[in-house]
């Protein structure tokens, strides 16, 4: 007889229900929520770049790295990539695991395409990836709420930390399409990302539907969305209405 849903498990079902997969893959789903990295190879010292703060667990010897923000001969766009959009390398031979704020967990593999990730939303990606971090905002300044892309090519896997199933969307040169920021997750090459503010008085409040931002992608390709953009995602971009409205006020 199956158990009661509301049933507490033993101990042993417990351990058992929640154990570590032994999966062979190195670069791959735990759950639904926890991603496992395996680095390194016999005696050779792997690598593997994620999100700062993101690592739950590991085994083995790795030594983590986050890149300094202010680095001799950085340029200033550099600089704030380094502060807006954080990147820790870890190195060395064993395991670990990574999870962002109970988020799903998506894992794809690149074969010599490219696609552009936004930063918040990227878990991690293999060292064998090129990455690139760029300023998306067209007219829109950095002060002023422009949001930042990692531009991931090559041969490689990485992962996306997102609320929900993901959407994705054809962009056409007919048809282009609009998608508010914080929502959007990534867009393939070919696709071009802008920032156009809305200054009506309801998108500063968010009432009405409308957002101080939209992001208009044109070109050709495909761009993916998710079902969520929560107020964390507005502080943590520096685009939250009333912070905006206040420095509009105060200065």
């Amino acid at each position: 007889m199956s158990k009661e849903i509301n049933e507490p498990l033993s101990l042993t079902e417990f351990l058992e229900e929640s154990r570590e997969s032994g999966s062979t893959v190195r670069f791959g789903a735990e759950s639904l929520r926890i991603l496992r990295v395996e680095i390194g190879d016999g005696d050779n010292e792997g690598e593997v770049w994620i999100k700062p703060g993101a690592s739950i667990a590991y085994r083995g010897v790795i030594d983590f790295q986050r890149l300094p923000t202010f680095a001799r001969g950085a340029s200033f766009s550099e600089t704030m990539a380094r502060e807006k959009a954080p990147l820790a390398l870890a190195v060395g031979r064993g395991k670990i695991w990574l999870a962002h704020h109970g988020y799903h967990l998506r894992v794809l593999k690149l074969s010599g395409e490219t696609i552009f990730v936004a930063a918040r939303e990227l878990l991690a990606f293999e060292g064998t990836l090129e990455h690139e971090v760029q300023l998306i905002g067209g007219g829109i300044g950095l002060v002023e709420g422009g949001l930042f892309a990692v531009r991931l090519s090559g041969h490689g896997s990485f992962a996306l930390a997102i609320h929900g199933d993901p959407l994705i969307l054809h962009v056409t040169p007919e048809a282009p399409v609009t998608t508010d920021p914080l929502a959007t997750l990534a867009w393939t090459d070919g696709v071009i990302p802008h920032l156009a503010t809305d200054v009506e008085w309801r998108s500063l409040f968010r009432h009405g539907g409308g957002e101080p931002f939209q992001m208009q992608l044109i070109g050709d390709g495909y761009v993916a969305v998710q079902p969520s953009e929560d107020d964390d995602k507005w502080a943590d971009a520096g685009l939250h209405p009333m912070r905006r409205l206040k420095s509009w006020i105060f200065g």
